[in-house]
């Protein structure tokens, strides 16, 4: 009789190890997914984070490469900002935040940065403006409004503690925030352009945007002081500190205008920079919203290895359009209250809006740093106060060195003539210094000249190298900075006033 017979085999474990041992050579021998190349790994990748519902319900029909390939090319198509042209600049930076993203979130248990949930939200938000962790070990992202994220309201995200890939906790309001800004999955989404026009022959102009107001009760506890201040034209001067003002062009048109703010350390009590609080206010002389630089922390302690070696140094910044300000700075002392310093001063936002040759202000540094150009999601060096383009620079408010020091000064170069064969301008920088000499001026040393390699100029000359050996100190110097464009045949000039104690 023929019937169907059960038949049990009992596996080894040795058999079983075996063939554990094949599958994981048989893995490796295949190589790790292909997440850019349109075959059936494709939507496993990274960008399963930015597709929408629509699309990965498409992509899940699809059985072939043919197919595949055809909904590649659509997906990309849809977020290129700029039709018709050769380069899809979001696919583009796509592709480098995931390389960003790998490097960063990479664990012991896994190659594949991108596809945790820290790689979900930064390669569809960004980096945070700043990391925590609360009394549970729970990690903290901290989003505050940013151009060029796109941010207009500070929110937070929370991920699980004690873990080799933490979890996203705030799953929801992640879904909720990328719902309501399409641009985050590249749908719209616009090329995010440059706050500072660096080492760039021409400016691009476009509506002035403004961060969002600061409206938290310390700002509310401010502002009436500032108002007040403004009012009466002076104020305390319990607390002493000097103010410098660099200006700069900026990609939408407008001034990037840098307030900093340089106080006495011994003003401090001996309780460090915490023990000091800036914060100030800018009204239009004409017409215009005033800027309020306040709240928590509006200006940002510099280092102390790179502030000057006796002093505090805080800064803050606003692009603002062109035109006269009256500014109002208030630091207070919050050691012993009640004591408070105050200045109250007219500015001149200078217009960088030009076609023709123009330079940027000049600052006077009391230290620098090269970044790294390629820097990673959670490199804090390349935000916030401090940086212009590839540099970290801390300028100096009070404009007093001592002789073991350097004098070190940046500025930038706008709309230079480029060379008709290399497309590269011909700049000559020429620097001059003048020892102060009764009431006048006298040439101190041959003049510095340079070729300059780009539109930036970043340079320092030690003091023990400018000085003469009997010079008398302290002694008022002037730098006179002339810029030659050798194609155009035109110049600037600009002048830093500094002693030397």
């Amino acid at each position: 009789m023929h019937g169907i017979h059960e038949v049990t085999m009992t596996i080894s474990p040795r058999f079983r190890l075996a063939s554990l041992v094949l599958a994981g050579i048989l893995s490796l021998a295949a190589g790790p997914p292909d997440y850019k190349t349109p075959g059936k790994d494709w939507g496993k990748g990274p960008v399963k984070w930015i597709m929408t519902d629509e699309e990965e319900k498409e992509w899940k029909k699809l059985r072939t490469d043919e197919e595949r390939a055809a909904f590649v090319k659509s997906f990309w198509e849809k977020r290129d900002p700029t039709p018709g042209t050769p380069e899809n600049e979001y696919q583009v930076i796509f592709w480098k935040k995931v390389e960003e993203a790998e490097k960063a979130f990479k664990t012991q248990t896994t190659d594949y940065g991108s596809l945790t949930d820290r790689g979900r939200v930064y390669l569809l938000i960004g980096p945070p403006a700043k990391m925590d962790k609360d009394t549970r070990g729970h990690i903290i992202w901290i989003y505050e409004p940013n151009e060029i994220l796109g941010i207009t309201t500070r929110f937070e995200l929370m991920f699980a503690a004690g873990q080799q890939n933490p979890l996203l906790l705030d799953r929801k309001r992640l879904e909720e925030y990328v719902a309501a800004h399409p641009e985050t999955r590249g749908i719209g989404w616009k090329i995010p352009g440059a706050q500072v026009a660096e080492a760039t022959p021409d400016v691009p102009t476009a509506p002035t945007r403004k961060p969002e107001e600061d409206l938290s009760p310390e700002s509310k506890r401010q502002i009436p002081i500032l108002e007040s201040l403004l009012a009466k034209g002076s104020g305390p001067t319990a607390v002493p500190f000097e103010v410098a003002f660099d200006y700069y062009a900026a990609a939408d048109g407008t001034t990037l205008t840098v307030v900093t703010v340089e106080a006495p350390r011994e003003a401090a009590h001996g309780s460090g920079d915490a023990a000091l609080q800036p914060f100030a206010r800018l009204e239009p002389a004409t017409e215009g919203k005033p800027v309020n630089l306040t709240g928590d922390r509006p200006f940002l302690p510099a280092p102390l290895n790179e502030a000057p070696p006796a002093s505090y140094t805080y800064q803050s910044r606003h692009n603002l359009p062109p035109g006269s300000y009256r500014l109002a700075v208030v630091v207070e002392d919050k050691v012993v209250p009640g004591q408070v310093g105050t200045l109250v001063r007219t500015i001149d936002v200078p217009d960088f809006r030009s076609k023709e040759l123009n330079l940027s202000s000049v600052s006077l540094l009391s230290g620098f740093t090269r970044l790294d150009p390629n820097p990673g999601p959670d490199d804090k060096a390349h935000a916030g106060p401090y940086v212009l383009g590839s540099f970290r620079l801390v300028p100096r408010a009070t404009l007093v060195l001592q002789k073991g020091e350097a004098v070190t000064f940046y500025y930038q170069v706008y709309n230079p003539a480029p060379n008709p064969a290399s497309g590269r301008p011909s700049l000559e920088s020429t620097v001059t210094f003048f020892l102060k000499d009764g009431a006048g001026w006298k040439r101190y040393r041959p003049p510095l000249v340079r070729q300059l390699t780009g539109q930036v100029d970043l340079y320092a000359i030690d003091l023990k190298d400018l000085l003469a050996p009997n010079q008398p100190l302290p002694a008022d110097f002037k730098m006179e900075m002339k810029l030659a464009d050798k194609i155009a045949g035109k110049e600037q000039n600009r002048e830093v006033v500094f002693t030397v104690r």
